[in-house]
């Protein structure tokens, strides 16, 4: 099973601040994309997948974070930035460094984070 973070920030991600957020999950990780798909990829540098996340989606309707998450609260914002990762099951690595990227973007454009454990 999958490890799933969710980054439910206030402001729009700019490139500037998910650039910054990789560098803090892992400064030696590669980076790649996947045409079309708008996902990118990191990797440990041994060519392992530590996780993939999807470019920043606007979530305008009241409720749905509730509703999809299971997360309410005055911390989170509305409209939300969702930015989703998700790392490959039974590897703790590859988690942390999803762990680190979310918080970071987090601390960059604020926000909150669910993860699924």
């Amino acid at each position: 099973m999958t490890f799933d973070i969710v980054a439910l920030c206030r402001d729009n991600p700019d490139p500037g601040a998910v650039i910054a957020a990789m560098t803090a999950a892992g400064p030696e990780l590669r980076v790649d994309t996947v045409e079309g798909a708008r996902l990118i990829q990191l990797y440990h540098p041994g060519g392992r997948l530590l996780f993939t996340t999807e470019s920043a989606r606007l979530v305008q309707t009241r409720g749905e974070v509730r509703r999809l998450l299971g997360v309410e609260g005055d911390d989170v914002p509305h409209p939300a930035w969702w930015v989703e990762c998700r790392s490959p099951g039974g590897d703790p690595e590859a988690e942390a460094a999803a762990r680190r990227f979310t918080a970071a973007l987090v601390s960059l454009v604020g926000g909150v984070s669910w993860s699924s454990r």
